[in-house]
């Protein structure tokens, strides 16, 4: 059995049971062969642009036996995806926010049968939670975990409609309510840096330092 690193453990942990996956940025294939592995997925397919990341994924798949079970494509972003695999989960991980959103908007027809997003991006996340906000999904769980010294963030989207707030879209709405303590350490961290961004920023960068002030204002509400 596959064992995981605390992020994609994170990320199983919000797949859907019974779900037909679509990983998309698959990489080593890992968290694919788990919910194979752990029954939580009907289907799975493994994806990545890249070939040899996927030619990787390949491996680990045949040295667990379930060539067979699970699928591997080479694909750019939604673009493999056809309407006879059923798709109705995708995961997409280790992307930055920019790629992902462009990505779904590039084949957003294809959304249509998608009901669940799961997404861990280390950037811009206030953007991203707004951007798929507007593709008509809504922030259903999120959570925060520390691996290998790195903090990541996983939030999952559900088909359906919410407003939130500005404070929500850029802490996420499940993070603030639940506090947790890696989410403490984190914005902590994060108003630190922003702190010392803002004193080495020359007086004369007046909408850079308005920019910096409102941000850090944001997180001083929260901290």
């Amino acid at each position: 059995m596959i064992n995981l690193s605390p992020r994609l453990k994170l990320i199983s942990d919000f797949v859907p049971l019974d779900s037909k996956v679509m990983d998309i940025g698959c990489d080593h294939g890992l968290l694919d062969i788990y919910l194979y592995q752990n029954r939580i997925v009907k289907k799975i397919i493994a994806s990545d642009i890249n070939l040899s990341a996927l030619n990787n994924a390949i491996e680990n798949i045949k040295a667990n036996k379930l060539e067979k079970e699970i699928e591997t494509r080479l694909s750019d972003g939604l673009e493999n995806i056809h309407a006879e695999d059923e798709i109705d989960t995708l995961v997409i991980a280790g992307m930055g926010s920019n790629t992902i959103v462009n990505m779904l908007k590039k084949d957003i027809k294809k959304l249509d049968k998608i009901k669940t997003i799961i997404i861990q991006s280390n950037t811009k996340l206030e953007f991203l939670r707004r951007e798929i906000v507007k593709l008509n999904y809504y922030i259903t769980d999120e959570a925060i975990v520390e691996d290998n010294k790195k903090i990541y963030i996983v939030i999952k989207f559900i088909k359906g409609r919410r407003k939130y707030t500005k404070k929500e879209l850029y802490f996420g709405p499940i993070l603030l309510s639940t506090q947790s303590l890696v989410f403490q350490k984190y914005t902590k961290d994060n108003l630190k840096k922003l702190q010392c961004i803002l004193s080495s920023v020359p007086k004369n960068k007046i909408l850079l330092r308005y920019k910096i002030k409102k941000e850090i204002h944001l997180y001083q509400d929260i901290v």
